[in-house]
């Protein structure tokens, strides 16, 4: 991990075309992930991004600072990294600037109101997504999920959200705290739901990162697509291996199971709204 950024990584966070997102730790003390487009690079030290609507995760910043970020750009590769939150700002050549862009300069409805700082920790070298182990892997997860499938009837994601967690294209990230305490973020775009309250996931790719993971660990998983639908779920960490530990040593791998007891939002609203309206209720419930 380094603790400064490149000016090559510099470059690649000005984009306006990227994933952005930041892991907060809520009111209960569990992580929480946003996506925020506008997370670029002030200067080699220092994080930036602009608000534009009023959500929860710059109030979990202001209350606790510590917070987790990745950014990915369209050739899927993508940098992940620790901040602490410093200060924000109304006014100046930051606000200016993402007030310039062409999303909210020649928007309507929204501009940039307030510009936040993060004090950069420690980022990692730029990693691309491995393409061929996550399809592979998701094909195992749909393969095998239905051996995880509650008898519950007790509906916790709305069937539109189910559906959209399940599948092979949507777009997925984990968020825990580390034991510095710092939320960390690990795509698992192999993961996919089963059912109403559980989600499975293999941990290839990035076995080594999810295996910080312990039973009970409380996670936060979001849901994202291109389409600007997501949904953010929150559940406690099991293994398949306490869970049906034959399955487990037949397969040869692990595959965890979580068990949501809550979701951000009911998505099924959304679908029914504008693309303005659909980015005000999303940003809402942050």
């Amino acid at each position: 991990m380094n603790q400064i950024m490149s000016k090559e990584d510099l470059k690649a966070f000005a984009v306006t075309i990227k994933i952005g997102l930041v892991a907060t730790i809520d009111d209960l003390g569990d992580p929480h992930i946003t996506v925020l487009s506008t997370l670029s690079g002030k200067d080699e030290k220092t994080l930036m991004f602009g608000k534009f609507v009023k959500g929860t995760s710059t109030d979990h910043l202001l209350a606790r600072p510590k917070a987790g970020f990745l950014i990915m750009n369209t050739a899927k590769e993508f940098w992940f990294g620790k901040m602490d939150y410093s200060h924000l700002l109304k006014e100046g050549e930051d606000y200016i600037m993402y007030n310039n862009q062409p999303l909210y300069r020649y928007n309507t409805y929204f501009g940039i109101n307030t510009v936040y700082y993060l004090a950069l920790k420690e980022i990692s070298e730029k990693e691309s997504l491995p393409m061929g182990q996550v399809i592979g892997n998701a094909l195992l997860v749909l393969l095998l999920k239905n051996r995880f499938k509650s008898k519950d009837k007790k509906e916790v994601m709305k069937p539109w959200a189910a559906k959209f967690t399940a599948k092979l294209d949507t777009l997925k990230f984990i968020s825990f705290i580390d034991e510095s305490g710092y939320p960390q973020i690990v795509p698992i775009i192999q993961a996919q739901s089963v059912g109403s309250s559980r989600i499975v996931i293999k941990n290839a790719p990035f076995s080594d990162r999810l295996s910080a993971l312990k039973e009970g660990t409380k996670v936060a998983i979001l849901a994202f697509s291109m389409t600007m639908e997501d949904i953010c779920s929150k559940a406690p960490s099991r293994d398949s291996a306490n869970a049906d530990s034959a399955m487990s040593r037949s397969n040869g791998f692990i595959m965890r199971c979580l068990r949501f007891t809550s979701t951000s939002i009911p998505k099924t609203r959304i679908r029914k709204c504008s693309f303005q309206r659909r980015i005000r209720l999303r940003n809402e419930h942050r």
